[in-house]
């Protein structure tokens, strides 16, 4: 597979292990389903990483860095936006076109 696809799947592991974790973290005290959801973040989180490794086997680390790292800023406000309920404020939307543009740049680069 191209680095692109693990950094894609990367990205996309990155965001619902977050969904996952606000969801658990959400749940006052310690319950099964929190305990599910947390337990289901980091093993999706081990993904993530086995993702953005391989990713690393044919991307130079300062191009596929700032990809993950600002298309999971993207991604995570989206989902928490459908998912959680989220407000997005006319400036975090500004922000994240600001990062959708970079992102852009970067992916040809």
């Amino acid at each position: 597979m191209s680095g692109y696809v693990y950094l894609v799947l990367a990205i996309l592991t990155n965001s619902v292990g977050n969904i996952l974790f606000k969801s658990g973290a959400s749940i006052e005290g310690f319950t099964p389903r929190k305990g599910v959801l947390l337990g289901l973040g980091l093993a999706i989180g081990l993904v993530n990483t086995i993702s953005f490794i391989k990713s690393l086997e044919t991307l130079e680390l300062g191009i596929a860095f700032p990809i993950f790292a600002a298309a999971s800023i993207v991604v995570i406000a989206v989902a928490s936006y459908l998912v959680l309920q989220e407000p997005i404020s006319a400036q975090k939307a500004m922000g994240l076109t600001i990062l959708c543009v970079g992102l852009a740049v970067l992916w040809k680069a």
